[in-house]
């Protein structure tokens, strides 16, 4: 064909790709609002709704079927009733209805955005949604009439309408079209710093609020008129001259009680603390070392020593109660070897028994220790050891000068995550001494549930005056570590 002949040619337009409405260039949240919204619609006339008659499900019906009957005729106790549906229809008629209307609304945004103001234009896509949740959560409610139940004689927990699982998982997409627009249609900005706000929520409900409560009845009392009064009453109950006799390692000292108290139980946190300590670093450094020697991410025989912390701690407990008790395990195992001719009351012998709460105490608390001292061993980086070796440092001296104090972050962190609890843990020396030994948890508890306000008052400032303690130990420890030059995983 000839160059004239092409000139002539017609060519046809070509044809651009059908868009709905600009429905394919709207922003993701509207398309995902437009699909919840779809589902919502097609929901109507799937079977979300369950009728409960005596704790067994009856039918399932859609909100259609529902809308189409009216009513119903049900058997209760051999008598037919007739059950009308009149009172739920409006909100029926919603639950169809907005969706359509937000659906609408997101097909045609861009020509209602452009008559009216935007946020007018979003408002018509989120509040139909909106209205739509809430009529998905009253249909079900206003399907039995309560002159229906009183005329069986029975009560709406014998017979209701509820979503079933269909019907919950519309809900939920109701509320993800909701989410999506709040997010990105209202002008909510999610920032990175806003998902702090549920912790601080937390540390306020949970931390802050409990203290301040703690504080306001361990000083305050309702005098008659219904007014709190400052008092110090707590204080003087606590303060009483009460002195009693102590055995503390041999010696027989003459204490204040609730100091006496304090000191048992200062001495079973140091003594659980330093055996966690001495039992857990080798075993961590070993267990690092092994770690690294495989190139493994992890370590599967961590894995046992953490093992036990999955166990209840009262079943822990009363498992070494029946191996040292006087028929327990050892005492039998013992006698059958006939190392004793008699079974040896180890829980009821002073020594002994104050030996195995403590041994007790460290196995317990043992992977608080351990997992910290780990967690930043297994971090450390061989080339800092051949560095040391190379400067002519031996192995003893590459440990107690580079490993040892590079590993104390997670000392510290684990003399907190032990010291603390075992500080206050009562369950144990409870158990193991069958009520003999009191410490100051246990002081607490029994002066908290105590009838009297006084005693009441006094548990609450005992409380105050242990957080003051660990306040100050934390502190201490906390500086330790910043002098140490180390961070990582201190709390």
């Amino acid at each position: 064909m000839s160059e004239k002949g092409d000139a002539n040619v017609t060519r046809l337009p070509e044809k651009k790709p059908f868009r709905f409405a600009g429905l394919t260039e709207l922003p993701k949240h509207l398309l995902l609002s437009a699909l919840c919204s779809a589902l919502l619609i097609a929901g109507f006339f799937l079977p979300t709704t369950g009728l409960t008659l005596f704790n067994g499900v009856r039918l399932t019906l859609s909100n259609f079927q529902i809308l189409l009957y009216g009513a119903m005729h049900i058997s209760i106790h051999d008598t037919r009733y007739l059950l009308p549906f009149g009172g739920a229809m409006p909100f029926l008629i919603l639950s169809v209805v907005l969706p359509v209307i937000s659906l609408a609304a997101i097909v045609f945004f861009r020509k209602i955005a452009s008559k009216l103001p935007v946020r007018l234009a979003e408002g018509l896509v989120l509040l139909p949604l909106i209205g739509s949740l809430i009529s998905l959560f009253l249909v079900p409610s206003r399907l039995v009439p309560a002159s229906l139940l009183e005329k069986a004689g029975i009560t709406g927990a014998d017979l209701f309408f509820a979503p079933n699982f269909l019907g919950n998982l519309l809900i939920l997409i109701a509320l993800l079209g909701i989410a999506a627009l709040k997010i990105g249609t209202v002008g909510l900005k999610i920032k990175i710093k806003m998902l702090s706000y549920p912790y601080f929520l937390w540390l306020i409900i949970f931390t802050i609020l409990p203290l301040f409560l703690i504080f306001i009845a361990a000083f305050f009392k309702k005098d008659a008129g219904g007014f709190y009064q400052f008092t110090t009453d707590g204080f003087a109950t606590l303060l009483v001259d009460r002195i009693v006799e102590t055995n503390f390692y041999g010696i027989t000292l003459h204490l204040q009680e609730y100091f006496s108290v304090f000191l048992r139980s200062l001495d079973f946190a140091v003594w659980t603390t330093i055996g966690c300590l001495i039992i857990a670093y080798p075993l961590a450094y070993a267990l690092a070392s092994r770690t690294k020697r495989k190139h493994s991410s992890s370590s599967l025989l961590l894995m046992f020593f953490v093992l036990p912390m999955w166990i209840n701690t009262m079943l822990r407990t009363y498992a070494w109660l029946a191996v040292f008790s006087q028929s327990g395990v050892l005492n039998n195992l013992l006698v059958g070897l006939h190392i004793i001719s008699e079974p040896v009351l180890f829980l009821k012998i002073e020594w002994l028994s104050d030996l195995i709460i403590k041994f007790v105490l460290v196995n317990d608390f043992l992977p608080f220790m351990l997992l910290p001292i780990y967690s930043v061993l297994v971090k450390l980086d061989e080339n800092v050891r051949q560095a040391a070796h190379d400067l002519g440092a031996n192995s003893r001296q590459t440990f107690l000068k580079v490993i040892f104090p590079l590993s104390m972050p997670g000392v510290i962190s684990g003399i907190q995550m032990v010291f603390m609890p075992s500080l206050t843990f009562f369950m144990i020396p409870e158990i193991i001494s069958e009520g003999s030994v009191t410490t100051i948890g246990a002081t607490v508890q029994t002066l908290i549930l105590n009838q009297n306000t006084m005693y009441q008052q006094a548990g609450n400032v005992l409380s105050l005056l242990l957080l003051v303690f660990v306040l100050i130990t934390m502190g201490i420890l906390r500086n330790s570590d910043k002098d140490s030059g180390g961070g990582g995983m201190v709390l």
